[in-house]
């Protein structure tokens, strides 16, 4: 059966991590969605890139995914943090045992704040290191534990992406995404 990835936008997210998540998972042959976290299709991200998003939140809300993805961004994850019927939706999805993805700013602007995994081992942007409990300094790290993976920011959204198909799939089709991509030596862990 198909994998079903939600990835969530809000004005402000980081348009790199956002689309690079998305293709490198359509690639894998992931369903994937992509949906605003309001009911505005339209969203402005960080840089000032429109994205349409292909769904609202309200057309998401009661549908189930293996893995549900926050981009970064500073304005995007605070608008991530303050969306109370998103953080239900992230509670209700861990408790069914399903994977949650966040990248950049949105590890500790919206998980660490909503202690939604309060002894879970992540990553995010650098700067936020003294906001998070328990810090890993990988480029993308899995804690299977509690079935959430990180990453640090833009420049990590490929080792996200691969991250969350190893996850999802297997590390064969991350190997098979990574391949297409041209990818300097060391970036990713898949060569």
């Amino acid at each position: 059966m198909t994998k079903q990835a939600l990835v969530f936008l809000s004005n402000g997210c980081e348009e790199t991590e956002a689309v690079t998540t998305i293709d490198l998972l359509t690639r894998a042959g992931i369903n994937v969605t992509y949906a605003s976290i309001t009911e505005d299709r339209q969203v402005e991200c960080s840089r000032g890139v429109t994205i349409l998003a292909q769904k609202v939140f309200s057309e998401v809300n009661n549908v189930d995914f293996d893995v549900i993805i926050l981009p970064g961004g500073l304005k995007g994850a605070e608008n991530f943090r303050d969306s109370q019927q998103l953080i239900k939706k992230l509670k209700q999805a861990h408790q069914a045992g399903n994977i949650i993805a966040a990248i950049c700013a949105s590890p500790a602007m919206v998980l660490q704040h909503h202690n939604l995994f309060p002894n879970a081992f992540m990553t995010g942007y650098p700067t936020t290191k003294d906001t998070i409990k328990n810090w890993k300094s990988d480029r993308a790290y899995f804690d299977a534990q509690y079935k959430l993976i990180t990453s640090q920011g833009p420049g990590t959204s490929i080792d996200f992406a691969l991250k969350i198909i190893e996850v999802l799939l297997d590390k064969k089709a991350a190997a098979e995404v990574a391949a297409q991509l041209v990818l300097p030596q060391g970036i990713a862990s898949y060569q």
